[in-house]
């Protein structure tokens, strides 16, 4: 058989495994494990039958990121050679940093035309859309029907609802930049998309995650000024007429009218008693998960401060963190990933990471000036919004949470790949 064919027979194979993977995240870890893995070794075996890429010795596909990806690679690398305890520091290299690194690699790789884009797409859309079931379920009758999870907040069939919340914040902006573009849906999901949105955004607002909601809204905040940068100025003064119209109304009134709405809204849906006591709790340094937060901090900067440039070593913080346990309740993870990181992997494999995203960022929005891609602009709004909420907790060392980050990234960096191929060879 021609190996072109075997190529092509193979990239299909690895697409649907990756299809299962995101469709899997939300509610099953060893889903993910047992369809990734099928998938790299398929990744592998293209270059054992001659398989050529576009870079690094033909083993890899050629994207902006990969210079900036060898570094983070070589600070991996380092640390598991100045780690603590050379058994934890290699299974966290191979069993999740490079297989979070081929996630990315395939993604870019399989993801050679529109049709497999949308295939993606879809997938993730039928995902969310039996998330949401499930999320239904869970709020009427505490218990959801995946995973048997009881929550007093919403969390879905996600153990705690940081991880649901984080996940809310990555789709939202994505079905947002569908919405706005609707190049990849069809009649129906018009009609369907706007309604998953009310329903994700009742979701994240029930998690009561505060991270959550500060990501969320400065990924809205970014999608909304690149938006408004691209309208004429016409349209702008339309909308700031309109919108100082509507708050003009607002003041003007009446108390007993304005009283009345208020009482409804606390009443009926208990939003503006939940958010306010959840915003002002923020500031709270006496708050229970304020000041728990505050010391697991200090614990991971005393740790800093020790191992500062190397690290203890790449995914040993669970057994070092002991050490420098100062409460009780303390020594465990800090609920910060980049404290996380820096602990781990000293300065520069914090450094080495940031480099990595700055690329990433900066390839986007170079790509955006260019051309009005509302996907890639929901993409790179909801990974700002994950990496924000990631400042509050361990996204970055949460299976399923890593797996979507590494996901969102080869999905970005493969859709701006796609759409400057069209371009250069139309």
């Amino acid at each position: 058989m021609d190996k072109n064919k075997i190529f092509l027979y193979c990239d299909r194979v690895i697409l649907v495994f990756l299809c299962f993977v995101i469709f899997c995240l939300p509610f099953a870890k060893a889903g993910i494990e047992s369809f990734v893995w099928p998938a790299i070794i398929l990744w592998i075996s293209k270059r054992l039958l001659g398989y050529k890429a576009d870079s690094f010795f033909k083993m890899l596909p050629g994207t902006e990121l990969n210079k900036a990806l060898a570094v983070f690679i070589i600070a991996n690398v380092l640390s598991v050679i100045l780690t603590v305890n050379l058994g934890l520091s290699l299974r966290g290299f191979f069993g999740k940093e490079l297989k979070f690194l081929a996630i990315y690699f395939m993604l870019v790789e399989v993801i050679s035309n529109k049709k497999r884009l949308k295939i993606v797409l879809s997938t993730i859309i039928a995902s969310v859309v039996l998330v949401i079931i499930d999320a239904g379920v869970q709020y009427f009758k505490g218990t959801d029907f995946i995973r048997g999870y009881h929550s007093g907040l919403l969390s879905a069939s996600f153990p705690f609802p940081n991880g649901f919340s984080a996940w809310l914040i990555v789709v939202i902006p994505l079905f947002l930049g569908l919405l706005i573009k609707g190049k990849y849906i069809n009649k129906l999901l018009r009609i369907l998309l706007p309604v998953l949105v009310v329903l994700l955004l009742f979701c994240l607002y029930r998690t009561l995650i505060r991270g959550a909601w500060l990501g969320f809204i400065i990924s809205i905040i970014l999608m909304i000024g690149f938006i408004l940068n691209r309208l004429s100025f016409k349209i702008k003064l339309l909308y700031l007429y309109i919108g100082t119209g509507f708050l003009f109304i607002f003041l003007i009134l009446p108390q007993p009218i304005l009283s009345d709405i208020k009482y409804k809204i606390r009443t009926k849906f208990g939003a503006s008693w939940e958010i306010k006591n959840r915003v002002e709790s923020s500031t709270n340094l006496t708050e229970p998960g304020v000041n728990a937060r505050l010391n697991l901090w200090k614990e991971a900067l005393r740790m800093t401060k020790d191992y500062n440039f190397k690290g203890c070593g790449l995914n040993t913080y669970s057994i070092v963190a002991r050490d420098y346990k100062s409460y009780e309740g303390g020594g465990i993870y800090p609920h910060n990933s980049y404290l996380q990181k820096l602990a781990e992997t000293g300065l520069f494999g914090l450094f080495a990471f940031f480099g990595v995203l700055f690329v990433f960022f900066k390839t986007g929005f170079k790509y955006l000036c260019d051309k009005n891609d509302y996907l890639v602009l929901g993409l790179l709004s909801g990974t700002l919004a994950f990496l924000v909420h990631a400042f509050f907790d361990n996204h970055f060392y949460s299976l399923q949470l890593a797996v979507l980050f590494w996901y969102i990234l080869g999905l970005t960096v493969a859709a701006i790949k796609l759409e400057k191929d069209t371009i250069r060879f139309n």
